[in-house]
């Protein structure tokens, strides 16, 4: 045990700070902050804050909100069903003219419908903004026509 001691002592010697040149510590050289906790800063830049989570969305606002920003889409759907359940009702009442005319209506407005949801997704996908302090051709062609106007 005594062997033990003196080798824990021989390294605690090496490791002091005594060995080592111009290892003094002055008062002035130490961060007052080095040692305080740093506080994480939310996405907004308040201290200390848990960051705000929304909760999630129902589907009755989730519902509301896509009939509000693309309202033909469900008004297609609604008008598809209605010329499905005329064309089964008419097969069910074994009146075939009518059944073959709900169901080609059924299938116009079915691609009535895509073609809305599509032009939908191209009008948010796409957007007019050129590049930063470019004209676009709309101001272009304004000019264009003051130009002209003032020629007269």
């Amino acid at each position: 045990m005594g062997a033990h001691q003196s080798t824990a002592a021989k390294c605690q010697d090496k490791n002091s700070m005594e060995d080592i040149p111009n290892a003094t510590i002055n008062p002035d050289s130490v961060n007052p902050n080095a040692m305080a906790p740093t506080i994480p800063r939310g996405p907004t830049g308040n201290t200390g804050a848990m960051p705000q989570f929304s909760r999630p969305e129902t589907f009755e606002e989730k519902l509301y909100r896509k009939f509000k920003a693309e309202p033909l889409v469900p008004i297609g759907c609604l008008t598809t069903a209605y010329f499905l359940g005329s064309g089964i009702k008419s097969f069910y009442n074994r009146d075939p003219k009518k059944s073959q005319t709900m169901m080609r209506l059924r299938v116009g407005s079915q691609f009535a419908t895509i073609m809305i949801f599509v032009g939908y997704a191209g009008m948010n996908a796409f957007t007019l903004d050129f590049a930063p302090g470019m004209a676009s051709p709309t101001d272009q062609m304004g000019g264009v026509k003051k130009k002209r106007e003032d020629d007269e």
